[in-house]
């Protein structure tokens, strides 16, 4: 792994970031136990598993993600976890739709976000290999939403006729349109109005976003925290609402809620980072406005 360019080691830790932990153990040589469906046994080792984590009872030491117990299990290093991951059969989730083998759309859409939303060639493409954008049949752009284990949970939608603005993301709680470059779960999070922001955050290298264990998130402007992102337990949140009352508004409250949380707002004359993405390419002076609101 180590010898692998750097993006194609993005992208296999990424794709392998929702494997199953179950299948992993399997996988590791763990039994389930016929009393006790949460618990998995092998000599020497007793775990639990709830959704994408896990805890040795006998080592006294647990995780999250199937790189993390593959590590654990076989007192390896975390590029040799992946490797290991790598070779297992990959599973379908339920209700997984694998992308078309042809999609006559693609280049239309990718020139969309390349040209009018300017998004880097590279990035699309990075998406699309891991299956997180998708054409429909009218040419419309599908950006996948997924919960904190990395599971499909829902669609976000930009449409062709759309000039900037992308629909709200429909219930935001369940999950948002995220990647990550790390094996490890986030340490911080930057919340997002929508998908095109997120990526357009992504493509301006934001300081935070350039973090080791940094995610960008989509999540609409929720004024709460969901509990999805909660279950990531960050010890970090940029609020990267858009520079609008309504953004403001869901910021300061998520802010008096929680004390992780810092405003990172687009420039004062801009609305949304996709705006501010479009105004660094035609090579315009930026600045954000990250001081806590009143």
């Amino acid at each position: 792994m180590q010898g692998l360019p750097p993006w194609n080691r993005r992208v296999r830790a990424e794709a392998l970031r929702g494997h199953p932990l179950e299948d992993a153990a399997r996988a590791l040589g763990y039994r389930r136990d016929p009393d006790d469906a949460a618990r998995w046994r092998r000599p020497g080792s007793v775990l639990s598993i709830n959704r994408f984590m896990f805890y040795d009872h006998l080592c006294g030491d647990g995780g999250g993600g199937a790189i993390d117990l593959v590590a654990h299990a076989r007192r390896c290093t975390r590029p040799e976890a992946v490797d290991f991951l790598d070779r297992l059969p990959r599973p379908v989730p339920p209700g997984h739709r694998p992308r078309p083998r042809r999609e006559p759309r693609w280049p239309d859409l990718r020139s969309r976000l390349v040209e009018r939303h300017g998004l880097s060639d590279l990035l699309v493409e990075l998406c699309r290999d891991l299956d997180l954008i998708r054409t429909d049949p009218r040419g419309d752009a599908v950006f996948v939403r997924r919960n904190a284990a990395g599971r499909t949970v829902g669609a976000e939608i930009l449409t062709a006729a759309t000039p900037r603005r992308p629909e709200p993301p429909a219930n935001a709680a369940r999950g948002g349109f995220w990647m990550s470059w790390d094996p490890d779960w986030p340490t911080a999070v930057i919340l997002a109005a929508s998908a095109l922001d997120a990526l357009s955050i992504l493509a301006l290298h934001l300081l935070p976003a350039r973090q080791k264990g940094c995610v960008v998130v989509s999540c609409g402007t929720l004024a709460a925290l969901p509990e999805w992102i909660r279950e990531w337990n960050p010890n970090r949140i940029f609020c990267a609402y858009d520079a609008t009352a309504q953004g403001d508004r869901a910021a300061d409250r998520l802010i008096r809620s929680d004390n992780r949380t810092v405003r990172l707002r687009p420039p004062l004359d801009g609305k949304g980072w996709n705006e501010m993405l479009l105004r660094d390419r035609h090579g315009e002076p930026l600045q954000t406005d990250d001081r806590k609101l009143d």
